[in-house]
């Protein structure tokens, strides 16, 4: 029996240090000095791609906030790719001068990766000449008046892949969208910037990003997993590439709302992360033995938080069963460790709404719980260990009114 608990009790500490890593970079990375903004000249003209699934209800607000960017109008272009629509999606984008449509009415319904390789690889084809860096939305977001300007000058230093900085829209609709908000401000401050000040790579979270002509014309498009987003930032660390992060470039995306919508979101981030880790870890292995780098290292920590998470969480339950049963009691560094993650959890929660200026009396029952909300991702990530989604499944939406 206490060969066991030694057992459970190496595999937390373990996974904690692993965990741990992602606090160091935190640290540090907030700690470093904010970067100077890059040039605004010279203007990247952007090919701009939504992808759109019987989203009628919901584009108007998107492309409304486009309309208003204070980027030059001749300078950008809409592609949006209107996948298997049976609404009124297409007809509604083709009445703004700036949008183009592009049907897809063949090959299979499985997700927006196989969208957006199809279309990007149609825009390259027809549209190379126009355009020098794409930029995807999707039909749910709303970008603030300067994304665009923002997006320029991040990739004017140099950048080939930025990711803009995602928060939830609607933050106050559902106790599950407060989580949310909760969630992509702490993702934002807490795992993309300090990457981004470090030189590090981050991860592209779906929407609201930018890639140069140049380095999709190399690679193309090409993704296997469910969450094609991740795979391509994945695929380009182990190019010895990297995600930029631009902290200024603010969109706003719409979130879940009900309980269960929630649950199937998360389980698919993790089944598409466990999809990701399979198929390259192998490749990881060898461009990590070609430039032993702490990008490529830590590009892969930040891919294990879920799997380190379950690990650890299966790992602590055993500890405190064995105790138990064997000592009839719980270690007391187990429940000082419990109170522990529960106090940081809610404390950084604290701090990332008070510095984005949310009104942190609208969030405060979702704060005080938040550390629920990541408990019930680790679950999602167990599940989907054992049980991984086997088909991409799409969210409806109800839209979002304007910029936050």
């Amino acid at each position: 029996m206490n060969y066991a608990i030694i057992f459970f009790v190496c595999v937390q500490i373990i996974t904690s240090l692993m965990i741990g890593w992602n606090g160091i970079i935190t640290f540090f990375g907030l700690m470093k000095e904010k970067q100077p903004a890059g040039n605004s000249e010279p203007r990247n003209r952007f090919a701009v791609v939504v992808c759109a699934k019987n989203e009628e209800k919901v584009l108007s607000h998107l492309l409304k906030s486009l309309e208003e960017q204070d980027y030059p109008k001749d300078f950008w272009h809409v592609y949006l790719l209107a996948d298997h629509c049976t609404d009124g999606t297409a007809r509604l984008a083709a009445s703004y001068p700036f949008v183009t449509v592009f049907e897809r009415t063949d090959g299979p319904e499985s997700g927006k990766g196989a969208v957006l390789a199809w279309g990007i690889a149609k825009i390259l084809r027809e549209k190379a000449d126009t355009f020098d860096a794409l930029m995807t939305f999707d039909a749910d977001n709303v970008a603030k008046s300067d994304f665009m300007s923002r997006m320029n000058e991040h990739l004017n230093k140099g950048n080939q892949l930025v990711q803009g900085n995602r928060l939830g829209g609607e933050p106050y609709r559902t106790y599950i969208t407060k989580w949310y908000t909760c969630y992509w401000t702490f993702y934002s401050l807490f795992y993309s910037y300090p990457r981004e000040k470090l030189g590090l790579s981050c991860f592209l979270t779906g929407t609201g990003f930018a890639v140069k002509k140049e380095l999709l014309e190399t690679y193309g498009w090409s993704t296997n997993s469910i969450t094609e987003d991740v795979e391509f930032a994945f695929q380009q660390c182990l190019r010895h590439g990297r995600t930029a992060f631009c902290f200024d470039a603010f969109c706003y995306d719409e979130q879940p709302s009900s309980f269960l919508v929630m649950i199937r979101q998360l389980a698919r981030w993790c089944t598409g992360n466990y999809q990701i880790f399979y198929r390259y870890f192998g490749k990881w292995l060898q461009a990590f033995r070609e430039e032993r780098s702490v990008r490529i290292f830590d590009n892969l920590m930040l891919l294990l938080m879920g799997p380190c998470s379950v690990l650890n969480l299966i790992a602590r339950t055993a500890v405190n069963i064995l105790m138990i049963c064997h000592f009839g009691h719980i270690h007391i560094l187990q429940i000082v460790f419990f109170l522990f993650s529960y106090i940081f959890t809610v404390g950084a929660a604290i701090i990332v709404t008070r510095y984005f200026r949310i009104p942190l009396k609208k969030l405060k029952p979702a704060i005080f719980t938040f550390p629920a909300f990541l408990y019930l991702y680790t679950f999602c990530s167990l599940y989907s260990m054992l049980f991984p989604q086997k088909k991409w499944k799409p969210i409806a939406h109800e839209g979002l009114m304007d910029e936050q």
